[in-house]
């Protein structure tokens, strides 16, 4: 190999050398610039991000304590007054009791519709008599009004309406119907108000006779949907009656 050749591999070689470190230069200065911008976009997407500083002691300093949970539950039920709450319970209760949730779906009659009510129903075991004889057996389709009679006269009223309240007073003066001898008794099942507060207007001759629909269980088993009405036996079916008032 002459001097001519031995030089011109020694250029290459220095050209490759010179190249790949400036290859690794320009890659180091492109991760610098990267994670430069990385630390700028940090601070300014997270402000809690800071270079503490030592300012020395400044003013009075006090040690901080984390109270407890338990110990902070029972320090603030220390400062609740149980007895007023106890009377705050209790008020609550009372008015609930005394003034119920009115009876879904029950509105002032808008006329005078009149229907039938079957109360039959199929027996899921079988019916004994207290001899152990079996009136009934499992699966009949009986009606109670067979063998009982319900010697009631229902009325469905709500409360809180002064014109229906006026209605039903007038209607237990009228003088109860018999069958076979037997005396019909009143009953008034609320739709709505307060059953205390009508007890004390019927006064005491009638004040055990009012009860109030809970739920709507009667009004939906009887498919009531209008007050005042009434509900008395006819043969073996209920008669009910929604009444119009001052058509």
């Amino acid at each position: 190999m002459s001097n001519l050749e031995a030089a011109s591999i020694s250029q290459e070689k220095a050209n490759r050398i010179i190249n790949k470190v400036s290859g690794i230069k320009d890659c180091l200065i492109r991760r610098i610039i990267k994670m430069t911008r990385l630390i700028i976009l940090i601070l300014i997407i997270s402000p809690t991000v800071a270079f503490a500083t030592d300012f020395g002691k400044q003013g009075q300093t006090f040690k901080i304590l984390e109270e407890p949970f338990i110990q902070m539950m029972k320090n603030r039920m220390e400062k609740v007054d149980m007895e007023a709450e106890k009377e705050k319970i209790q008020t609550r209760a009372k008015h609930k009791v005394e003034n119920p949730t009115p009876v879904q779906g029950i509105n002032p009659a808008t006329k005078d519709r009149i229907f039938y009510f079957d109360p039959s129903y199929t027996l899921d075991k079988d019916a004994v008599l207290p001899c152990g004889k079996i009136l009934h057996k499992a699966g009949a389709t009986v009606n109670p009004l067979e063998h009982i009679e319900l010697n009631r006269r229902i009325f469905f009223i709500d409360g809180s309406n002064h014109e229906q309240v006026e209605w039903l007073k007038i209607q237990l003066q009228i003088p109860s119907p018999k069958i076979n001898n037997q005396i019909i008794e009143d009953r008034v099942i609320l739709v709505g108000g307060s059953v205390f507060k009508l007890k004390e207007e019927l006064g005491e001759t009638h004040a055990d006779k009012v009860y109030f629909d809970q739920s709507g269980e009667l009004t939906i088993k009887f498919g009531i949907t209008a007050s005042p009405a009434i509900v008395t036996q006819e043969g073996l079916l209920l008669k009910i009656a929604e009444v119009l008032l001052n058509d």
